[in-house]
C-alpha cells in the first residue's frame, strides 16, 4: 500500500525536502504538494491524505501561528513525527549572471527578511521583489522573468538582471546557478517540520510531548500550579509559549512540549491532574525526539 504524504509545497522549498528526508524511512510513499497550510491540514483530517508535513516552528521567525492554531481549532490530528533541518539561503540567477550585474532580487519576504544584512552589504542598489514562496521566486526567474531587459532609471538605461533567493534543490529544479552559497544572516537557522497524522506515536524511549490548554479565568496562580505538576516530577518542559485565542482580550492557550511520552507513568499522572484544573486541554501528540 502507497502511503500518500502531503506537504507545503511547491516543489523546492524546504518543506519538499524535509519530506523527501522523512520519506526515505518508509517503503512506499507519493509525495504531494499543496499550496496552503491549511489545505494541507484539512486533506489529512478528512483522510485524502495519510499524513502531512508542514513548518511548525522557525528559530528566527518563532511558531507560525496558522498550524497551531489549525491543531487546536480546526483538525483533529496528532503529532507522530518531527523533523529538524537547517535552513540555508542560496542567490541563485541564470546561468552567466554573476554578483556584481544582478539589479534585481526576488523571494518570499521571511527570506529577504533572513538575507537583508548580506544584501545591504553585497548588492546595496538592488531593487527587491517578493514572491509567494522562495520556490516560486526561484520559478519565476528560471521559466519567466527575462533577464537582460532594459529599462530607464534616473534617465539612463539599464540592464535587468534578476535573481531569487531559494534552495539549491529549485536550482537544480529550474537551472539557475548558484551566485552566492549560504547568504542568511543567521547561520544557525533552522526550521523544525512535523508529520501529522491522525495518531500519535508509540514510545521509543526517547520521546517529547506537545499539549495545549487554557487555564480557568479569575484563578489566581492557575499557570503556576500547572506548570508545578510537571516540576514536581520532574519532568522536562522544552518550550512554553502562549497564544491569543482570538476570543477575547487576556484569553489565552498554552503550549507546551515536554520530554517523555504521554503514556510514561510521571507524564500520565500529571496531565491526569492537570485536566481537573484547566478549562480545556488537548494532546497534540507524542513522538521521537529529534536528536
Amino acid at each position: 500500500m502507497t502511503l500518500k504524504v502531503g506537504y507545503l509545497g511547491p516543489e523546492g522549498t524546504f518543506c519538499e525536502e524535509a519530506s523527501s528526508r522523512y520519506s526515505k524511512k518508509l517503503k512506499k510513499v507519493e509525495l504531494i504538494p499543496y499550496a496552503t497550510i491549511h489545505d494541507l491540514l484539512l486533506a489529512v483530517n478528512r483522510g485524502k491524505l495519510d499524513e502531512g508535513v508542514t513548518p511548525i516552528e522557525n528559530s528566527v521567525e518563532g511558531t507560525i501561528g496558522i498550524v497551531t492554531d489549525m491543531l487546536v481549532k480546526d483538525v483533529n490530528l496528532k503529532i507522530m513525527q518531527e523533523i529538524v533541518l537547517p535552513i540555508g539561503h542560496n542567490l541563485l540567477a541564470k546561468k552567466g549572471a554573476t554578483l556584481k550585474n544582478i539589479t534585481d532580487v526576488i523571494s518570499h519576504p521571511q527570506a529577504i527578511d533572513q538575507c537583508k544584512e548580506w544584501l545591504r552589504r553585497h548588492l546595496p542598489k538592488i531593487q527587491i521583489h517578493l514572491a509567494y514562496s522562495t520556490a516560486d521566486a526561484v520559478k519565476q526567474v528560471g521559466t519567466s522573468i527575462e533577464t537582460g531587459i532594459i529599462s530607464s532609471l534616473g534617465g539612463r538605461d539599464i540592464k535587468r538582471v534578476f535573481a531569487a533567493i531559494g534552495t539549491k534543490a529549485a536550482a537544480k529544479l529550474y537551472n539557475l546557478s548558484v551566485v552566492s552559497k549560504s547568504i542568511s544572516d543567521y547561520p544557525d537557522n533552522m526550521t523544525r517540520f512535523v508529520v501529522l497524522s491522525k495518531k500519535d506515536h508509540a514510545r521509543t524511549g526517547d520521546d517529547k510531548t506537545s499539549i495545549v490548554f487554557t487555564i480557568r479565568r479569575d484563578r489566581p496562580g492557575g499557570l503556576y500550579n500547572i506548570l508545578g505538576e510537571f516540576a514536581s516530577r520532574k519532568i522536562n518542559l522544552t518550550k512554553i509559549e502562549s497564544r491569543p485565542s482570538k476570543k477575547a482580550l487576556g484569553d489565552y492557550f498554552f503550549f507546551v512540549d515536554m520530554q517523555g511520552h504521554r503514556n510514561d507513568k510521571d507524564i500520565s499522572q500529571a496531565l491526569k491532574n492537570i485536566k481537573k484544573s484547566v478549562a480545556f486541554i488537548k494532546i497534540l501528540g507524542s513522538y521521537p525526539r529529534t536528536k
